[in-house]
């Protein structure tokens, strides 16, 4: 999909993100000439007519609300295969989820600061009577400049809107942010949203979210039966005043809660006023956890008694250390195509443009310098770079429970990037990922790689095709991947 046009006018350059529904994609508008985020559904649920209604759904509604902390819809469409796809302004920044990531515990001024700025965009959006339903860390962006914006509206409920997103009696949101009356499956209005609010507040605060459990379901029990900690428990700096006002939010009695997000956002404000200073954010490490993921669940029967116990999964906090991790292994792989970049222009004195600055890329210092007689005895290393990216993948599409013949395909295009890598042509090498795309798009249809795999391999392959496309770039190499991987697949 990197390089497409969709329906010739929105070109998709890089992915920004991915989630379990539709990946999101910086992009130029190429009529109005202006960068765009674009969001595509991903391919196999396109066919879903529920999920083709929730993208139609988030345009207009999205598109209903004009303000400063809500994300704009430009345009919706479909591309040439029937994929639907959403334009909507590019917010430079990132997620709340992705900010929580490197800084667990956000100064309170600045929490405060967040929640008050959905506040007013729950305002706006309660007035023209949606109620989000889905208010968590993923869902807020925060711009470089300090901007807060609410996103996504493709499960937010109209009030004269009967349409059904999901089989009779399903519930759809994320379990840690669920108010007992969605987790119930009752009628929820704009107070719903304060209650999702108060637990992201929670999260800002303590660095968890107020109920934390093995699984979903149980985790959505506690917010029916359950009363959360005061935030003070776990951090004794918070004043009594903003206890009281996070508690009122998490309330199990909507009308216990603050009777609008207007009335939410004063509480929240007083509660620290003259409190501290706020404090400049971090740089994010990707990715929130498969529990803070969107969902249909079943409701649950408050009759029924509590979920048998689980033995709490948050100890110390093992999905951030993960996550950093990961964050380490994309650094090293980045650096590694800087090598690999610098490399291949230090040849001809060509200077190679830096991935997000434009300043030139040098190998790492920890690379050892090339030399022009290797010693004999030495093992040949593992590639690195692209040509390692591509190994990689390959080991793992070899050891995947595949058959030959779906195997084969994507086998052979990855050996032929390697193979045209190797001669020194990356552009041609491009084309061959993105002939790999198609396959492995092929097989995500067939259900042959389940989503976590399908997933995992798309995005390996989006940071290989990117690589290339450097190198193809840096050497002048204009053919091959570099212009034929702009259709749909």
């Amino acid at each position: 999909m990197q390089g497409a046009l969709l329906n010739g006018r929105y070109e998709l350059h890089e992915p920004l993100g991915t989630g379990g529904m539709a990946t999101v994609w910086r992009g130029v508008d190429r009529v109005l000439e202006r960068p765009v985020a674009v969001k595509v559904l991903s391919e196999g649920l396109a066919e879903d007519s529920r999920f083709a209604e929730r993208f139609a759904r988030e345009a207009r509604h999205a598109a209903s609300l004009a303000h400063p902390a809500i994300v704009t819809v430009f345009d919706t469409g479909e591309d040439e295969s029937g994929t639907p796809y959403l334009v909507m302004e590019l917010v430079d920044g990132r997620t709340l989820a992705e900010l929580l990531e490197r800084t667990p515990r956000l100064p309170v001024e600045r929490a405060v600061a967040i929640a008050s700025a959905v506040c007013e965009a729950l305002q706006i959006a309660h007035a023209a009577g949606l109620v989000h339903r889905d208010i968590k860390p993923g869902n807020i962006m925060v711009a470089d400049g300090g901007q807060v914006k609410v996103v996504d509206f493709g499960i937010a409920k109209a009030g004269n809107d009967a349409a059904q997103l999901t089989g009779t009696g399903s519930v759809l949101g994320t379990a840690a942010y669920l108010a007992p009356e969605q987790a119930t499956a009752s009628g929820v209005d704009g107070r719903a949203d304060l209650y999702a609010l108060g637990c992201v507040l929670v999260e800002m605060l303590t660095g968890r979210p107020p109920f934390v459990g093995a699984t979903p379901v149980e985790v959505a029990w506690m917010h029916v039966s359950e009363r959360p900690a005061p935030p003070s428990s776990l951090r004794p700096d918070i004043p009594a005043a903003l206890d009281a006002a996070v508690l009122a939010l998490l309330e199990k009695e909507p009308g216990r809660r603050p009777a609008d997000a207007a009335s939410a956002r004063t509480e929240l404000q007083a509660a620290v006023t003259g409190h501290g200073a706020a404090t400049a954010w971090m740089p994010p490490v990707p990715g929130p956890a498969p529990l803070n993921r969107t969902m249909a669940m079943p409701p649950l029967d408050p009759s029924s008694g509590p979920v048998p116990a689980v033995e709490p999964a948050y100890r110390s906090r093992p999905r951030r250390r993960r996550t950093g991790l990961i964050a380490a292994a994309v650094v090293a792989v980045l650096a590694c195509v800087g090598a690999a970049v610098a490399s291949q222009s230090s040849g001809s004195g060509t200077p190679t443009a830096g991935a997000a600055s434009g300043a030139p890329v040098s190998a790492p210092p920890s690379a050892a310098p090339t030399s022009a007689a290797p010693a004999a005895a030495a093992p040949s290393p593992r590639p690195t770079g692209a040509a390692g990216m591509i190994a990689s993948l390959r080991d793992a599409v070899a050891a995947a429970n595949l058959t030959e013949a779906q195997q084969h395909p994507l086998l052979g295009a990855l050996d032929k990037a390697s193979q045209d890598l190797t001669a020194l042509r990356p552009g041609d090498a491009a084309q061959a990922i993105h002939d790999a795309q198609r396959d492995l798009r092929k097989l995500s249809r067939e259900h042959a790689v389940d989503r976590s795999t399908n997933h995992t391999w798309s995005v390996k392959l989006a940071s290989i095709s990117t690589a290339l496309r450097k190198l193809a770039s840096a050497d002048g190499q204009d053919g091959g991947g570099a212009g034929a991987g702009t259709g749909p697949g």
